[in-house]
């Protein structure tokens, strides 16, 4: 009776020392915490210098009543040396973690592509903006707006000036620069606590 007590006694003993001495399960750190990534909000990757010189014509016409025909009193042809700039950036706000890997500590960190935050054409010289200058028959002198027809081609040649920066800053290979920009701000930011993430842009 004693010895299988004994026995039996031991036996606990030993799960009790087996047990104590088992290795404790590797803790594995969170990802990165996703709230701290979209709390950087819209992050500006890249800022785009424009410049172009935009020659534009407006003309002064009457129509001659009842004829398919119009007189042609003269117009205004006006030189626009534009200048602006405009800004590419990732809205972080939309981030999300995907494929997440406890055991591997792994996961992919979804973002919307780059896109154009802003896109303005600086209408004002004395700052380093765009100016005018006016095409005459004695050469090329600078505009000073004082008819009504120089005010409209001056408008006119403002209008396509905006909208050439903003087809130009849409350009792939300026969006793939905003991408490279923005991943190499993101990605020392998310592996900081020893994951390895990937950028993956939807």
């Amino acid at each position: 009776m004693i010895k299988t007590f004994l026995a039996i006694t031991m036996i606990l003993l030993s799960g009790v020392i087996a047990w104590k001495l088992k290795p404790e399960k590797e803790h594995v750190p969170p990802p990165p915490a996703l709230v701290t990534v979209q709390e950087m909000g819209v992050l500006t990757s890249l800022k785009v210098n424009y410049a172009n010189i935009i020659e534009f014509n407006k003309r002064v016409t009457q129509e001659i009543p009842w004829t398919q025909w119009e007189l042609r009193f003269g117009g205004t042809r006006v030189i626009l040396v534009a200048r602006g700039d405009c800004l590419i950036g990732t809205d972080l706000k939309l981030a999300r973690y995907e494929k997440v890997s406890f055991q591997d500590k792994t996961a992919s960190l979804v973002v919307p592509h780059p896109k154009i935050i802003s896109a303005r054409l600086n209408h004002d010289p004395k700052s380093g903006g765009s100016y005018f200058y006016e095409m005459t028959n004695s050469g090329v002198v600078a505009l000073v707006p004082g008819t009504e027809g120089q005010t409209k081609a001056m408008n006119l040649a403002l209008q396509k000036g905006q909208s050439e920066i903003q087809t130009n800053c849409g350009k792939s290979e300026l969006i793939e620069s905003a991408r490279k920009s923005a991943e190499a701000v993101l990605l020392p930011t998310v592996s900081a606590t020893g994951w390895k993430v990937g950028i993956v842009w939807q």
